[in-house]
């Protein structure tokens, strides 16, 4: 009984590979963007703040 219902693939590390890539690709783009936003948010309260 060594044989299962779903074989994994030869690829099947590369493929989770590729996932996880794409997954901390996304994380840090959303982390850009939303840093980006603060910053923009900052210095708009800063200028109003001046004015």
């Amino acid at each position: 009984m060594s044989e299962t219902l779903f074989p994994i693939p030869d690829d099947y590390e590369a493929f989770l590979n590729d996932l996880k890539e794409r997954i901390r690709n996304a994380q840090i783009s959303a982390t850009l963007a939303v840093n980006r936003e603060l910053i923009l948010l900052y210095w708009q309260i800063g200028r109003e703040i001046l004015t």
